[in-house]
């Protein structure tokens, strides 16, 4: 287990200010011609900082870039209990993907080789007129219905006294009553070129589909799926705050209840399941069994375990923590049953703390530590364990190859594979969206597998 430190955090910031180039880059010019190399140089860059944090992150790289992050940038090193914040942060930074993701689906939804065939002309955007509808398609979905058009449409002809065309194309709107004889508002066609049809769009779309930035429709729509977001991670950053997620003594984790405390030292790590109160969402009145992780504490009268979060490795705190000394507090509910846990804080002799559960009753002999009046007399300032750079190889490497696999079918789809909407096209999409899903549902099936096995072990 490795302390963040700067060459992590730097490696970091450089590979968000890739995805930040990436974005700013299709707003800048929402479509070009395939391959887009200016979101292919962003993509590669985010790629080697990325493979620069791994290699600090795992050991592999040393540099001279070592120190341990200052307070300042990590996430308050010093009070903050940072753990919880890991699986705010996680659907946080999965949500804020969603935005640049679907305007790169819009992107490439209209930079096909029509539009770039036509555009090759001496093209023109004019008001046309329906003549004829072919089909109409109905599609119905979670947020309403929308209709497809397959029509014909008289347009003006090249010159200014030549006759009208007759082009094709598709329109596709939130209105089911277009007829014959209908305006519609424009469509740019090669008046020389009748053959390559008419792409029907709206005068608001015009700049982005000629090679400028994204309409302000989607600049709005951009700014709503990273507004939202952010506004719900602020809320549930200071609702943790406010209800314990920063603890920084025994009495502000564990009330004015009669507390106990134990001097332990860390003597391993292990995994067991924790019991807590039923849920109250469900009819069952049976105790949460929930597996996690846990630190081995040794005192001279017996052993107790410290459940801690299950983003944790054990057996690596454990290992950064050997040997090391302090006092287990915790204070028991009398209304409960003995074997629920009950939070707890693990002081070391170096004013670090470990936040945790822990049974507080005697169940299997559990030593029972001495009575303890809060507030201390002597508290002094604590400092949270870590933060840490996790890279746990048996549970995060299988995991990253549905992330990997996301990322190359991002590359393909800006290389322009398949960029008329094929099955490819397609695919990547799918891909990419659900790869990074995927990654994180196995990277928690694997930490189960872990905890349950290392559980047995010992």
């Amino acid at each position: 287990m490795r302390e963040r430190d700067l060459g992590t955090a730097a490696a970091s910031v450089l590979a968000w200010a890739g995805a930040a180039a990436f974005v700013i880059c299709l707003l800048v010019r929402k479509i070009a011609p395939f391959p887009r190399w200016d979101l292919l140089a962003c993509l590669a860059f985010s790629a080697v900082a990325f493979l620069a944090w791994w290699l600090r992150a795992t050991g592999r790289w040393g540099s001279r870039i070592g120190r341990v992050v200052p307070p300042t940038f990590g996430l308050k090193m010093g009070r903050r209990w940072w753990p919880p914040l890991r699986g705010i942060c996680t659907v946080f930074t999965v949500w804020l993907l969603v935005g640049p993701f679907l305007l790169l689906a819009l992107s490439a939804s209209d930079n096909s080789s029509q539009l770039a065939a036509i555009t090759r002309h001496d093209y023109r955007y004019a008001p046309v007129t329906i003549t004829k509808i072919h089909h109409r398609y109905q599609n119905s979905y979670k947020g309403g219905t929308t209709y497809t058009y397959v029509v014909t449409v008289e347009a003006p002809g090249p010159g200014e006294h030549n006759e009208a065309l007759q082009l094709k194309g598709q329109l596709t709107s939130a209105s089911g009553r277009w007829t014959t004889g209908d305006r519609l508002a424009g469509g740019l066609y090669a008046p020389d070129a009748p053959s390559l049809g008419i792409i029907l769009t709206p005068r608001r779309h015009l700049a982005s589909l000629l090679g400028g930035p994204a309409s302000p429709g989607e600049m709005v729509m951009l700014a709503v799926f990273s507004a939202l977001p952010l506004a719900l991670f602020l809320m549930c950053v200071r609702s943790g705050a406010k209800n314990g997620a920063e603890p920084a003594t025994p009495q502000s984790v564990l009330g004015d209840r009669p507390a106990r405390r134990l001097r332990v030292r860390i003597a391993g790590g292990t995994a067991g399941e924790r019991l807590s109160a039923p849920d109250p969402k469900k009819s069952s009145r049976d105790p949460q069994r929930t597996l996690s992780p846990a630190l081995r504490l040794a005192s001279p009268s017996g052993t107790r375990d410290l459940f801690i979060d299950r983003c944790l490795a054990p057996q690596a705190l454990a290992s950064a923590l050997e040997d090391q000394a302090g006092w287990l507090y915790w204070a028991p509910v009398a209304e409960d049953p003995p074997d629920w846990s009950v939070p707890a804080l693990l002081i070391l002799d170096d004013d670090r703390y470990v936040y945790g559960l822990t049974p507080p009753g005697s169940v299997a002999d559990l030593p029972q530590g001495e009575p303890v009046n809060l507030p201390l007399p002597d508290a002094r300032p604590l400092r949270a364990v870590g933060p840490y750079a996790l890279w746990q190889p048996a549970i995060h490497g299988p995991g990253l190859y549905g992330f990997g696999l996301g990322f190359l079918a991002v590359c393909l789809i800006v290389a322009g594979v398949d960029h008329d909407g094929g099955p490819l096209l397609s695919l990547c999409f799918l891909t990419a969206a659900g790869g990074p899903l995927v990654s994180l549902l196995l990277i928690q099936r694997l930490r189960t597998t872990y905890l349950r096995r290392l559980a047995q072990q010992t």
